[in-house]
């Protein structure tokens, strides 16, 4: 709903990419962005935006991904999931120094950006960014997160990875009182971060992580029902599936921005679970691996879910 003025700096067959030089007439929806270097350092791209808008924006590319690349002509997309916090929810951020330059690389480079605070960090982990900042430290890469110990990959909101965890719960398990499933498979389970939370509904749950370290982690956690496997979800995937009967098994995915290995998905179609439950930080991805499975599967719903606040990354 904006009139602006661009500058037209690449043609393609069917689109055209330009950047802004001047906004004529404003959204309503436009806002001033509180961090001082808004789009120069790489991280956030949508502070510009109110933040109700924001999810509505995320919704339809969400919405456009699953019709453009899966096919879908009404995909079943549910209004956004908003995150509790919009700023001051990350539990970790990595920081690089170089040269003497403390902050955060520029889009699509390695060029430090000075920054003094991050606006998205929690506040815990603001403490620990100006702690290395009096530090003068070396020239390398800083992890900084909260220091309760998770192990195997964790979400970077906590708020709404709680969120997460109950969405994927009433997905595995849609109906109240429901008698307790055969099998549960967890394929990228991490350090069990669902399977732990969903044991109790499956008389077995089998997980498969690449990480021997998370798979460890999850293994000493683990209720007499859990199983957790380490390496290759594509190379692991069938021996699992066939643990239990189709009709009694419930496929978890919650895989890497790439999305399902080609294998992975030729596997499901030929060992099919009666239900999968996807969960995709990845709309491109998750809508061509949909469409894939669509040889066998109907989409049910699809959940939206704003993990990542002031930036175009878009859960689901």
């Amino acid at each position: 709903g904006e009139k602006v003025r661009v500058r037209i700096h690449k043609v393609k067959s069917r689109l055209m990419e330009a950047g802004l030089m001047e906004v004529i007439e404003p959204s309503p929806h436009r806002v001033v962005a509180p961090c001082p270097v808004f789009l120069k350092c790489g991280g956030c791209t949508y502070q510009h935006i109110d933040y109700p808008h924001q999810l509505k924006i995320k919704e339809n590319q969400l919405r456009e991904a699953l019709r453009r690349l899966g096919g879908l002509i009404d995909p079943p997309v549910q209004p956004m999931i908003a995150s509790p916090e919009q700023y001051a929810y990350r539990n970790r951020i990595t920081v690089h120094v170089k040269d003497g330059q403390v902050g955060f690389f520029a889009e699509g480079s390695n060029r430090v950006v000075p920054v003094a605070k991050c606006l998205i960090a929690s506040d815990e982990v603001t403490l620990g960014f100006q702690d290395l900042l009096k530090s003068r430290p070396r020239d390398g890469n800083y992890l900084i997160g909260e220091k309760k110990r998770y192990g195997g990959f964790r979400q970077v909101n906590n708020a709404v990875a709680e969120i997460l965890k109950k969405t994927v719960r009433e997905a595995v398990s849609p109906s109240v009182g429901a008698p307790i499933t055969e099998l549960l498979v967890d394929a990228y389970c991490g350090a069990g971060f669902f399977a732990h939370e969903l044991q109790a509904l499956f008389t077995k749950v089998i997980g498969i992580e690449r990480s021997i370290a998370s798979v460890a982690m999850a293994s000493r956690q683990a209720a007499a029902n859990e199983e957790y496997l380490a390496g290759d979800v594509e190379q692991m995937l069938q021996a699992a599936l066939s643990a239990g009967s189709s009709a009694g098994t419930v496929l978890l995915l919650d895989p890497p921005s790439e999305g399902l290995a080609e294998l992975a998905t030729e596997t499901i179609l030929e060992r099919p679970p009666a239900r999968i439950v996807y969960v995709s930080c990845n709309p491109a991805t998750l809508a061509r691996d949909a469409k894939r499975l669509s040889e066998r599967y109907r989409m049910e719903q699809v959940t939206p879910l704003d993990m990542f606040p002031q930036t175009a990354e878009i859960e689901s």
